[in-house]
């Protein structure tokens, strides 16, 4: 299955910028089954679904309990995944192809609790030659800030895009 096309990114769009009274543009990506992030619930993944909104990559997630490091405090590894999945998906929304992680730094500014919904939002910074730099952070409501990360990212060789691509489901 080819995956729709999407629309690449024009420009860099700051987190949490949003202009009143504008209506968004939503697109809806694709996902892979087996993914821990973006796959199937069923098979024990986490189910988060990605779109471009208004140019940049976002998603909603509400950790439970089963998600926790420490009492109350959702682990740093899922809050990284939820990150860099969020940047990979930049990546394709401003390339049209995937890229693979080649550098990530997290930044965790306040523990996020079991139960507190959270969105997720991935953005280009700057596309070089064979790098391209991605930021992403996740918000709550209220615009609390809990993880922000950016990384440099590579992107995959062509025979690897077109097997992922045949491999991915159309968002839902």
């Amino acid at each position: 299955m080819k995956l729709a096309s999407v629309k690449p990114l024009t420009m860099c769009y700051p987190l949490m910028a949003e202009v009143a009274g504008m209506e968004k543009s939503e697109q809806v990506l694709p996902y892979y089954r087996q993914c821990f992030v973006c796959g199937e619930p069923r098979l024990g993944r986490l189910g988060v679904r990605f779109k471009v909104v208004d140019g940049t990559v976002r998603a909603t997630f509400t950790p439970t309990e089963k998600h926790v490091g420490f009492p109350g405090i959702v682990h740093g590894g899922i809050i990284t995944a939820l990150l860099d999945e969020a940047m990979v998906w930049a990546a394709y929304a401003a390339t049209g192809q995937f890229a693979l992680s080649g550098e990530i730094t997290v930044r965790f500014l306040k523990p996020l609790p079991p139960g507190q919904a959270v969105e997720i939002v991935g953005y280009l910074v700057r596309r070089q030659r064979k790098v391209l730099e991605i930021a992403s952070e996740i918000h709550d409501e209220n615009a609390i800030v809990y993880a922000r990360a950016w990384g440099r990212f590579v992107p995959a060789p062509a025979e690897m895009n077109e097997q992922w691509q045949s491999a991915f489901h159309e968002g839902k």
